[in-house]
């Protein structure tokens, strides 16, 4: 009897044991989990306090950079210390991880040839990073949809549109990439003018209005604008356009100033703006 009782406590004493190991290594993997988002992310903070800027318009490009390689490099250290802890929990209760990781080797190779998708997924991801074609922060327009890259890992781009809406793309799937935020952007303005209108005044207004807009702000407007004047003569308008250089991103906060203060103007110059007209001919009456 005292031969099994101390066998029972022995027994006991080697399954507590284990629990304890596996609570401990449970509890490592959650504090390593954590240690490394946090040092990623100061490390990334000191970079991008330290690296040298010439302008604010580079400090975004850099900026933008470095939010991206961060949270790749995140992903990468997590999936190392999760392999690693998985590994000491097998060796810990007792199962041979090494057969375990030989099988999963060869079952992933066979999963591999099945889900060629996902490699060309991950092969594309890395390309789009090598090749800086955008980072997190850029507003897009990837096969048929637009917006703002929200998350970019080297499996999926997620994009948040005008709407709110969440688009999830797979690289592989990403043919053509219009990155309408990259180095500088061209806020251009179309305005229709009626054909009794006084077209040289017209043009002379609104090179006045870029102008002083451009004198306004040469932080966000880099060059001085661009009237082209008459592009166009249509059915019911002689239609216009002003090009606008401007930092990656303020294009469209350029073009709606640009027309609202050209609307006042045109109004209190009695230049008028044209509208789509129909002209209805009644039966018997000539033209």
């Amino acid at each position: 009897m005292p031969f099994s009782m101390s066998a029972l406590n022995s027994f006991i004493f080697v399954h507590v044991m284990d629990i304890v190991a596996v609570a401990i290594l449970l509890l490592l993997w959650y504090v390593f989990d954590k240690a490394v988002k946090r040092v990623i992310q100061k490390t990334f903070s000191i970079a991008n306090d330290r690296l040298p800027r010439e302008s604010e318009r580079e400090d975004a490009v850099v900026s933008q950079r470095l939010i991206t390689l961060r949270h790749l490099l995140t992903q990468l250290a997590r999936g190392i210390i999760a392999f690693i802890m998985v590994y000491c929990l097998l060796e810990r209760v007792g199962v041979d991880a090494k057969p375990v990781i030989a099988g999963i080797g060869i079952a992933g190779l066979a999963v591999s040839l099945a889900a060629q998708n996902v490699i060309r997924d991950f092969i594309n991801g890395a390309l789009i990073l090598i090749e800086n074609q955008y980072n997190v922060g850029d507003w897009v327009e990837i096969n048929s949809y637009s917006g703002k890259v929200e998350r970019f890992t080297l499996r999926t781009t997620r994009l948040r549109d005008i709407n709110g809406s969440l688009v999830v793309l797979p690289n592989s799937q990403i043919q053509t990439v219009v990155n309408q935020t990259k180095d500088w952007s061209v806020a251009l303005i179309k305005v229709s003018v009626t054909y009794e209108s006084d077209c040289t005044k017209a043009v002379s207004l609104m090179q006045s209005l870029a102008d002083s807009m451009y004198e306004e702000d040469k932080t966000n407007i880099l060059e001085r604008p661009l009237v082209q004047g008459i592009t166009e003569f249509s059915d019911n308008s002689v239609n216009l356009r002003t090009l606008i250089k401007t930092i990656p991103g303020q294009q469209w906060r350029v073009e709606r100033e640009y027309r609202s203060r050209l609307k006042n103007i045109f109004d209190s110059e009695s230049v008028s703006f044209a509208y789509p007209q129909v002209v209805v001919h009644a039966p018997g009456h000539e033209v």
